[in-house]
């Protein structure tokens, strides 16, 4: 029986497959292909976390962002440098804030 997956995987899940003793069919995304696919992965990530609340699935969407970095050439220090900024700037979300109106 096949079952259509049609998503981006772990590099090492077609091997698993393989030793499994099923088949399965890959190919290489381009690169435009590749960055919609690392943004479909965070939102499928984030939707597992969302129901699950599991530490293995916040450390999925670390994974995924960490590709999304390196894919765009970002370098992740300035990442860091920006959210630190950021943060200096307008704050974390620590104090659980939920802004529910202005009145102009």
């Amino acid at each position: 029986m096949k079952k259509q997956y049609n998503k981006l995987v772990r590099d090492g899940v077609p091997q698993i497959i393989i030793e499994s003793g099923r088949q399965c069919k890959t190919r290489t995304l381009s690169d435009q292909e590749y960055k919609e696919a690392l943004l479909t992965k965070i939102v499928e990530e984030v939707e597992e976390f969302r129901t699950s609340n599991s530490e293995e699935e916040l450390a999925d969407i670390y994974e995924v962002l960490d590709s999304l970095i390196e894919f765009l050439q970002y370098e992740p220090m300035h990442i860091d440098y920006l959210k630190m900024k950021k943060k200096e700037n307008r704050g974390s979300f620590k104090d659980r804030i939920f802004l529910e109106d202005v009145v102009e």
